[in-house]
């Protein structure tokens, strides 16, 4: 179920995109802005980074790191020239 976001109240809820996606075997997570993280093993890890990655009280030191392989980038401009 889609929730309201600060400022959304009494208006319709826009579209959300996926957080997660997997690219071959890794997965990786995208925060607003359009940055992407990753990779991960698994959609668990994935989620575990983002929950860490969303907490600055925590001192974070694991595996997030900008979405830079050239897979990666080769993917993520198929799926933005088809829409």
């Amino acid at each position: 179920m889609q929730q309201y976001r600060r400022g959304e109240q009494n208006t319709s809820i826009p579209p959300r995109a996926e957080r997660y996606f997997k690219l071959d075997d890794d997965w990786y997570f995208t925060v607003r802005g359009g940055n992407t993280f990753g990779p991960y093993p698994c959609r668990e890890e994935a989620q575990k980074a983002v929950e860490k990655f969303l907490d600055p009280a925590q001192a974070y030191t694991g595996n997030v790191r900008p979405f830079g392989s050239l897979r990666a980038r080769r993917w993520l401009k198929q799926r933005n020239n088809r829409f």
